[in-house]
């Protein structure tokens, strides 16, 4: 039995209890075959692979095949060596000095070295708003010091304990210092990383091949594979359609898919020549509905508190996950580190309750609809979708319908991606759908409630719920900075608490991400950080 960030282990059954899994799912067991070019699909391929920039989720494990990071999380959540073989951290916490690994080349034979990791980062810290996800990961970064070819120093404004988890992350991986200096534009469609594998055709949007790099030998010492990968390629297409990439699974045209369909789950569980597999991702679980708190309704905590327990969230997830997903009604997801149950059941469902405290906020009163109405007003708030005139997910037309019953409207509104990036930005919504984030830290609280990281023009900040309370700022910005794991630890419990009793979204479901792929692939490993799949250890049968 392993025990560690994701738990005991546990044999892959259904989702109810689908928060661990074996250590064997995070190390490789046996050498593989090597040849044979695996074809896998995807909802979509990224139309850009500039992961300093972009922030689509497919890009998490679609990027993992081309990129190398300084560090590496074991399957407690702990950092080992990567490109970095090891690092010092100085008495204050705000200077760390990573010792690289030699020998690391880009695949246009740049070196690895300590000017690269400078141009890495001083280019996120440059890109500031454009920079989505990376840019916040380094933040407190100010400056680095090139020490010599394999030492680099990097300087903060502040102590920040959980630099290390983040820099496992796929943002934060290497390019080429090369093309970002002299062909920038070039790094959307044809990304020069250090990985496994290197971007040979691009079909943005569509298709990608990856080929195998003969002289890879940098895999993380944490994983036990040793050289390039087994597979000579990798093509990935982009299958919109469930019910196609399910096809083409089972009549074997694809042999894996890193989306695997929730409406044909039990069919794919049930066939004996595919491995379905359920995995809950660290990090914040998705969020239903994320409030804005800066105005109407939603400055109202009872408005906020009462909408959340008028959600069964039980029903929403059956309609939307189709049994695989987990009902989540609390702030961290549960293989996070750091996180407590306490307040698992703080704002389960209890429609009565909800009743009660709409009652007791001076809304009591309803017009001929059922929606409560106060000094003429009704308790009415607009959703804001995208997905164009498609229709409602049908958990979104639940979690109305829940609504409804306690005298709230939602009126839902479909706008295009960048209308609503303009729209958060500006401030100018009532309230947001979904949204997930991955990050083996409970710093992931930070991102998503602090201040600081509000939305604003031409910034498209985490904290979306605009939630400005300045006993949480204190509480997140205290444990984002304390270097004494117990404080920070009992800091992050109280974060948790408090979360429960701000309410600035409505927590749904754990984070799930579902892969399905043949028997005759072997040696699927998956990411610690992410839990999402790691190719290099993978191989095919003849």
């Amino acid at each position: 039995m392993s025990i560690g960030l994701f738990g005991p282990a546990f044999s892959q059954e259904h989702a109810q209890g689908a928060l661990t899994y074996p250590a064997s799912d995070y190390v490789e067991q046996s050498a593989g075959k090597q040849g044979g070019i695996l074809h896998a699909s995807a909802s979509y391929v990224p139309r850009s692979f500039d992961i300093h920039t972009e922030f689509v989720g497919n890009l998490l494990w679609q990027s993992r095949l081309v990129f190398d990071n300084l560090i590496y999380l074991d399957n407690a959540g702990e950092p080992t060596p990567w490109l970095a073989r090891s690092w010092t951290i100085s008495p204050d916490g705000k200077t760390y000095t990573f010792h690289l690994r030699e020998g690391v080349t880009f695949s246009d034979g740049t070196p690895f070295d300590a000017e690269a990791v400078r141009v890495n980062f001083d280019r996120i810290k440059k890109l500031g708003g454009r920079s989505r996800i990376s840019a916040g990961y380094l933040s407190p970064y100010v400056e680095g010091v090139v020490i010599d070819p394999v030492t680099f120093e990097a300087r903060l404004d502040t102590p920040y304990p959980a630099f290390l988890s983040f820099l496992a992350q796929t943002w934060l991986g290497f390019i080429s210092p090369r093309q970002i200096i002299d062909d920038p534009d070039s790094i959307a469609v044809r990304p020069i990383g250090t990985g496994p594998f290197v971007v040979a055709e691009n079909e943005p949007g569509k298709r990608i091949f990856l080929k195998r790099r003969a002289d890879y030998a940098w895999a993380p010492d944490y994983i036990r594979h040793r050289g390039a990968a087994y597979l000579d390629g990798i093509v990935i297409e982009g299958i919109r359609d469930d019910a196609q990439r399910t096809a083409e699974l089972q009549n074997g045209k694809q042999q894996l898919t890193f989306e695997a369909s929730l409406a044909d789950g039990p069919r794919l569980r049930a066939d004996p020549a595919l491995v379905f597999s359920n995995r809950v991702r660290p990090g914040s679980p998705m969020r239903g509905l994320a409030f804005n708190t800066s105005r109407f309704p939603f400055d109202d905590v009872r408005i906020r508190r009462a909408t959340a327990i008028a959600i069964d969230r039980d029903a929403v997830t059956r309609t939307l996950g189709a049994g695989e997903f987990i009902p989540k009604s609390d702030y961290l997801g549960t293989n996070t580190p750091g996180y407590i149950d306490t307040y698992k059941d703080v704002l389960a469902y209890n429609p009565q309750r909800a009743t009660k405290l709409l009652d007791g906020a001076g809304w009591s009163k309803r017009d001929k609809d059922g929606i409560r109405i106060k000094d003429g007003q009704r308790l009415s708030a607009e959703l804001l979708t995208t997905g164009g005139e498609r229709t409602p997910p049908a958990s979104v037309l639940k979690m109305q319908a829940d609504l409804k019953a306690v005298g709230i409207e939602l009126r839902l509104k479909s706008v295009p991606s960048e209308e609503l990036i303009r729209l958060v930005g500006a401030g100018q919504y009532d309230a947001l759908t979904g949204g997930w984030w991955s990050a083996a830290t409970p710093d992931v609280l930070y991102l998503l409630y602090h201040s600081s990281q509000r939305s604003r023009q031409n910034i498209f900040g985490q904290d979306t719920a605009r939630i400005a309370d300045p006993r949480l700022d204190d509480i997140l910005q205290r444990a984002r900075q304390t270097q004494d794991p117990e404080t920070r630890r009992a800091l992050y419990i109280e974060a948790q608490r408090l979360l429960t009793d701000l309410v600035p979204v409505v927590p749904l479901h754990e984070s799930h991400h579902l892969i399905a792929y043949s028997k005759k692939l072997h040696g699927v490993l998956f990411d610690t950080t992410h839990n999402t799949p790691l190719l290099i250890g993978a191989w095919l049968d003849d």
